[in-house]
């Protein structure tokens, strides 16, 4: 990984400076043999732990201890069966390979009888003299095994060689053919070498929560792996559960004043655990910077350029950037980190970023946004207290009632007697689900309603129908479904939803669980044709 040099400006505050390009892959496959820099230098401790993996330390500010904290330290980031092919971990005291190289993974593959990464990898990490702590080597580290990481599944998996990389399902994924200046060889410029995209998008969706902590992608110019499904999806294919394709977390720019050309920035942001705001020059010519941590849930904080470290308040200095870039950054414990898309703040058109927050943080996708403003404006959903919707939770039978119920305007028949033997007057849903039943929006069956079990695709389908018979069209013409012949008992319903537009999906899935999502999306395309 390149370093970064300090450069001391008129009052108290770094820029780090990207030096002269340094590739971080050692490749032996192509080259005879590496440099031994232990040869040069005392082994200061050495430790063996739960990784398999051997830590050397040639530095005296790390010992064993700080070797145990290092190997810890490598398990947080996110790892499989890659990790028993690494071999060895060193950290040397200053920077054997150029003064502007951090570390260097040491790839070496075989190419037949088809490619697969080698075992006895290994990793060096430069400055230990100079980056003491584990905080301060996390970052590298993890950029490092990144290397490692995606070397194994785009060779053992995809049985692709480095030169072929430009072809294979991560680069298409990656929409990399959208960027010409991208390369294999090392033949261009560093931050558009594939090993290094490849190790960069490994930090931000894998890497640890120290790794995470005012990292953002050397490459400004590519779009980050949060704003990539394709990608997302990718590694879901590769790894299973539990990664599942997140969309980007909510960024905001909602207020801002300015002073003698020092900004203070208002943001809204939302997560859904505690998360990092990250921030980087537009041009990424100096290193990024951790400017605050963000609770979880929506929050609106303002940054002051006036009273900030030193170390971050140039991004909000006119005079010294034109652009500065924002992201939040989620570490999780399961599945993909997550991330914001990049918030791009050109201080020359400051007053066009601007935005309202959203009416849900968590709701993304047009359609989705405009159905569920439609249903917020017409009183049927009001979301949680956290100012969320959560729309990939699953639906219970209850609360679909409720939200016909909102539309329809229904109230309870005067001495109505409900009749399920599973809703009872102390019930707090009690009132909902006796309009439900009087009215036939739930018909249950068993002689209950079961209110609290989940509604599926195909009962949202005869619900829906019976609700807005009136509504919908009948079908002129038969269709068939791949997964819903004409005997399936909701064949009709399904069959009237579809030539209504109300679903556009085949195969229909009518076994699955309605999301709370996916109600508001029928509901809303029904309403929009009422």
């Amino acid at each position: 990984m390149q370093r970064m040099r300090f450069i001391w400006l008129s009052f108290v505050f770094l820029f780090f400076f990207h030096a002269p390009v340094h590739a971080h892959v050692v490749d032996l496959t192509k080259k005879a043999q590496a440099q031994s820099y232990e040869n040069y230098y005392s082994l200061i401790a050495s430790y063996k732990g739960e990784s398999g993996v051997t830590f050397e330390s040639y530095s005296p500010h790390w010992t064993k201890t700080k070797l145990i904290q290092l190997e810890q330290e490598l398990l947080k980031n996110k790892h499989g069966a890659e990790l028993a092919l690494l071999r060895s971990i060193k950290i040397f005291p200053d920077y054997p390979a150029g003064a502007n190289v951090l570390g260097q993974y040491f790839a070496q593959y075989q190419t037949s009888p088809k490619p697969a990464l080698l075992p006895n990898r290994y990793i060096h990490l430069y400055g230990g003299n100079e980056w003491t702590t584990v905080e301060q080597m996390a970052t590298t580290l993890a950029h490092e095994y990144g290397h490692h990481f995606t070397y194994y599944y785009l060779l053992n998996k995809e049985q692709r060689l480095p030169n072929e990389w430009l072809m294979s399902r991560y680069a298409a994924a990656r929409e990399l053919f959208r960027y010409p200046n991208t390369h294999v060889d090392g033949s261009g410029a560093y931050e558009w070498y594939m090993p290094e995209i490849l190790a960069e998008d490994y930090v931000q969706l894998f890497g640890s929560p120290n790794a995470l902590k005012g990292h953002m992608q050397m490459n400004v110019h590519l779009p980050t792996p949060f704003e990539l499904p394709a990608l997302q999806t990718y590694w879901k294919n590769e790894l299973g559960a539990p990664y599942e394709p997140q969309p980007p977390l909510s960024l905001l720019l909602t207020n801002y004043t300015v002073k003698n050309n020092i900004y203070t920035l208002r943001f809204y942001t939302y997560a859904d655990t505690s998360a990092y705001i990250n921030g980087q020059d537009g041009d990424g010519r100096y290193a990024s910077v951790h400017i605050g941590s963000i609770p979880k849930g929506i929050n609106e904080t303002t940054y002051d350029g006036t009273t900030l470290h030193s170390r971050v308040s140039w991004l909000f200095r006119s005079t010294f950037v034109d652009t500065a870039l924002f992201r939040v950054v989620q570490p999780t414990a399961k599945g993909f980190n997550r991330g914001s898309a990049t918030l791009r703040v050109s201080y020359g058109s400051i007053d066009s970023l601007v935005a309202t927050p959203p009416l849900f943080p968590d709701v993304v996708g047009e359609e989705l946004q405009m159905a569920a403003r439609l249903l917020y404006e017409r009183g049927i959903i009001s979301g949680f207290p956290d100012g969320t919707y959560r729309p990939n939770e699953r639906l219970l039978r209850r609360h679909a009632a409720l939200m016909l119920i909102r539309d329809l305007r229904l109230t309870l028949p005067e001495g109505y007697v409900v009749k399920a033997k599973d809703v009872k007057p102390t019930d707090a849903w009690y009132k909902e689900m006796a309009i439900a039943e009087a009215y036939g929006l739930l018909t249950g069956y068993d002689g209950k309603l079961h209110p609290n079990e989940y509604i599926t695709r195909a009962q949202m389908a005869t619900i829906l129908t019976r609700v807005y018979g009136d509504v919908y069209e009948a079908p002129t013409v038969n269709r068939t479904f791949v997964d819903v012949p004409f005997s399936h008992w909701a064949y009709a319903p399904i069959h009237t939803l579809y030539f209504n537009g109300i679903t556009v999906n085949d195969p229909y899935r009518p076994n699955d669980i309605v999301t709370r999502g996916q109600f508001a999306l029928f509901l809303g395309r029904t309403l929009q044709k009422k």
